[in-house]
C-alpha cells in the first residue's frame, strides 16, 4: 500500500527530461486527438464538486458539497458520477456518493468498510461493483454489486478470507486488492496488491482465477518480468484499466512501468522506466516514472496515465502519441493547499461527452481538466 506522506503536485516537476523525437506525419483525421506531434493540448483545470481544501461530508450542489477523502470514481450511462469518499485511513470506512450531470451531490451507498476502487457493468451501464481492501480490522477483502438503487450485495465469502486462491469465488482468496474492471462480456478485473497479480472474476461461472502474475513466497519482495500468465512478474500496482479489446493496462508502479496484459494473459511492458518529465513523443520512447492510476476511455480511444503517483497526468492517443497533460496546463483554479500537501490526482473519470474529471483526495474535491487541442 502507498504511503501517504507522498507529497503530490499538479503542476510540471523540472528536472533531466528525456529525448523525444517529433516523428514526421501526416495531417490528423477530423475529430483526431492527436496528430503524431504537430498538435498540442491546452488544458484549463477548474474545481466543480467539494470545497477545495475544506474536508466534510455535506451533501448539496457544486462547490457547497463536501467531501472527507475521495478516493477513486467512475461515472454511468447517464453521466452520474460515483464517487468513494472515505475517512483519513482506509480503516474508517467508506460511503459512496452520487453526483448528478447537474453537480447535485447525495450519499447514495452506506455501510462499507474500505472500499477503494468502483466501476459501473458496461452491459447495463448503472450497476457498480466495488472492492474492498480487508485493511478495516475484522474485514476481509470482498467484492460488492451495488444496485440502481445503492444496495450493497457481497459476493464472495465471510471473513478470514485473506490470502491467495482461485477456485469459486464463495471460497477464492484475496491479499489487499484496490482496483476493479469490468469487461464487456461481465468478467470482473482485480489488481491484486499484495498478491502481486491481476485475477480475472467470470460471474456467470463465479469462478475466480489467475489472469497474469503470481503470489511471491515472500511478500515483502517483488520482482520484474515479462511473460504469459503466472510467468510474469509484477510489484506493487493498485489500479487497472480495459479497452475495448479486453487489454488490461496496470500502472506497476513499484516496477515503475505500465504493463499490458492481453485476454489470453501475456504481459509486455507498455511504456518503460525513464527519470524526468516533459514527454510528448512516441510511445515507444515515452518513459514514466511512478505510474499510479490508468483509465482507458473507449470513445476517445485514449488511455490516461497519473503519474509520479499523482503529480502528473499524461495521455497515450490513438496513434501511439503521449503528451504530458501537466506540462500542457495553462489554467487552474486551485485554492492555496494546506500544508504537507499539494494539488494531486488519485482517480480519473471521463463521461460520454468526453469531460475529463480528476479526484483531487487531499485537497476534498473533484475537478475538470477541459482539453482543447490546437
Amino acid at each position: 500500500m502507498k504511503s501517504t506522506t507522498y507529497r503530490f503536485s499538479f503542476t510540471l516537476l523540472t528536472g533531466l527530461a528525456l529525448a523525444c523525437t517529433t516523428p514526421k506525419t501526416d495531417d490528423p483525421a477530423p475529430n483526431h486527438s492527436s496528430s503524431g506531434g504537430k498538435r498540442r493540448p491546452s488544458v484549463t483545470i477548474t474545481t466543480v464538486v467539494g470545497g477545495d481544501t475544506k474536508a466534510g461530508n455535506l451533501d448539496g450542489k457544486g462547490t457547497a458539497a463536501r467531501f472527507s477523502y475521495p478516493s477513486q470514481m467512475t461515472v454511468d450511462k447517464n453521466e452520474n458520477l460515483y464517487v468513494i469518499d472515505q475517512r483519513y485511513s482506509y480503516t474508517g470506512g467508506s460511503v459512496i456518493r452520487r453526483i448528478d450531470p447537474a453537480g447535485n451531490v447525495t450519499t447514495f451507498t452506506k455501510g462499507l468498510y474500505s472500499i477503494t476502487d468502483i466501476c459501473v457493468d458496461p452491459r447495463d451501464g448503472v450497476t457498480l461493483y466495488a472492492i474492498e481492501s480487508g485493511d478495516a480490522q475484522g474485514v476481509a477483502s470482498g467484492i460488492f454489486r451495488i444496485s440502481a438503487d445503492g444496495k450493497a450485495t457481497r459476493l464472495n465469502g465471510g471473513s478470514g478470507l485473506n490470502g491467495y486462491e482461485d477456485g469459486p469465488l464463495a471460497t477464492a482468496k484475496f491479499y489487499s486488492p484496490r482496483g476493479i474492471a469490468m469487461d464487456i462480456t461481465g468478467n470482473l478485473y482485480i489488481a491484486d496488491a499484495l498478491n502481486y497479480c491481476v485475477r480475472k472474476v467470470n460471474l456467470s461461472t463465479s469462478t475466480v482465477t489467475t489472469l497474469a502474475g503470481k503470489a511471491p513466497v515472500n511478500t515483502a519482495l517483488c520482482n520484474y518480468g515479462d511473460g504469459q500468465g503466472k510467468q510474469a512478474e509484477f510489484c506493487t500496482f493498485e489500479d487497472l484499466t480495459l479497452d475495448e479489446a479486453g487489454n488490461v493496462y496496470v500502472p506497476d508502479w513499484g516496477n515503475r512501468r505500465v504493463r499490458k496484459i492481453t485476454p489470453d494473459g501475456t504481459v509486455s511492458t507498455y511504456i518503460n522506466f525513464g527519470t524526468g518529465y516533459g514527454k510528448d513523443c512516441p510511445r515507444s520512447q515515452a518513459t514514466v516514472f511512478q505510474p499510479y492510476r490508468t483509465h482507458y476511455d473507449p470513445a476517445s480511444r485514449q488511455l490516461f496515465i497519473v503519474d509520479d503517483t499523482g503529480g502528473s497526468l499524461d495521455v497515450v492517443t490513438p496513434d501511439e502519441y503521449v503528451y504530458s497533460l501537466s506540462h500542457n496546463t495553462v489554467s487552474t483554479d486551485y485554492a492555496e493547499n494546506r500544508p504537507g500537501f499539494s494539488h494531486g490526482i488519485f482517480g480519473i473519470a471521463v463521461n460520454q461527452k468526453g469531460d475529463v474529471f480528476i479526484l483531487d483526495k487531499f485537497n476534498h474535491c473533484i475537478r475538470k481538466a477541459t482539453i482543447r487541442w490546437n
